[in-house]
């Protein structure tokens, strides 16, 4: 019998409608890639959508009170989740390596539980604003202040002390300008120039967004865990990146707009 031909991979609709938040750089970013190891810790560009969300989950435990904070973070959840994110990155990026000295599993553990040891860190510099889109189509106007609120509550994305300070949030209509990320599999010979620099992006998967207990997974105090490629995908993201310069301490990148 003839060999199927694989289905093309879906690419997802365009939304007219989204929620702009701008932040501005104030400390170093780092955010480590998936795969990275403890030792090896390169960093992604920009934050992911998955970070994106979690930080707004996370933002309205500080914007609400008590057991109104749960709730209201259930149900914000609940519409948030299978939403794209879409990020227009500061206009220069500067990666530098350095090895820092961190404390690992003793091998031995007649001498201790852990050892001092030197491991691989990468960190990004960058320099102008930094555009986060959120969609909101079919969302009421309630929904869409609760998000501007809530954004503006964010300002850490990444690890812990990658500081972003928030710098307004609007409303846009229409298709989004070519400096914001794309799936990799949307990038085609018409923008091929801007998107000169891709990653692995996480997001909610399909798994996690029709789970009952989804919220639960996420939360550090539910019970349930996340998978990868099944609650928590990664996604080839084109970034509107170009290298300028690198050297064996640094890579250099400028938005390609």
């Amino acid at each position: 019998m003839p060999k199927q031909k694989p289905e093309a991979p879906e690419i997802p609709s365009s939304p007219t409608q989204w929620l702009r938040a701008s932040y501005l750089p104030v400390s170093l970013f780092s955010l480590r890639m998936t795969h990275a190891t403890n030792k090896g810790g390169k960093t992604l560009v920009l934050p992911t959508p998955y970070a994106v969300k979690m930080a707004l989950l996370d933002a309205s435990f500080r914007h609400w009170d008590g057991a109104e904070a749960e709730i209201n973070a259930r149900h914000l959840f609940d519409w948030i989740k299978s939403r794209q994110v879409r990020i227009c990155p500061p206009k220069e990026c500067i990666v530098q390596n350095t090895f820092v000295k961190i404390l690992d599993y003793a091998r031995n553990p007649i001498s201790g539980p852990y050892r001092n040891t030197i491991a691989y860190r990468e960190f990004a510099y960058h320099s102008g604003e930094m555009e986060i889109a959120l969609e909101i189509d079919d969302l009421s106007g309630e929904y869409t202040a609760t998000a501007q609120k809530l954004f503006a509550c964010v300002n850490m994305f990444g690890k812990r002390g990658s500081f972003w300070q928030f710098n307004g949030a609007r409303v846009f209509k229409g298709q989004l300008p070519g400096n914001f990320t794309l799936l990799r599999l949307q990038v085609d010979q018409s923008n091929l120039a801007l998107y000169q620099m891709s990653q692995a992006f996480d997001d909610f998967g399909e798994q996690l967004c029709k789970a009952k207990d989804g919220f639960d997974r996420i939360s550090t105090y539910g019970r349930g865990s996340v998978i990868l490629d099944q609650h928590r995908i990664l996604e080839l993201t084109a970034i509107p990146y170009r290298r300028v310069s690198a050297s064996r301490r640094f890579t250099w990148y400028r938005r390609t707009d």
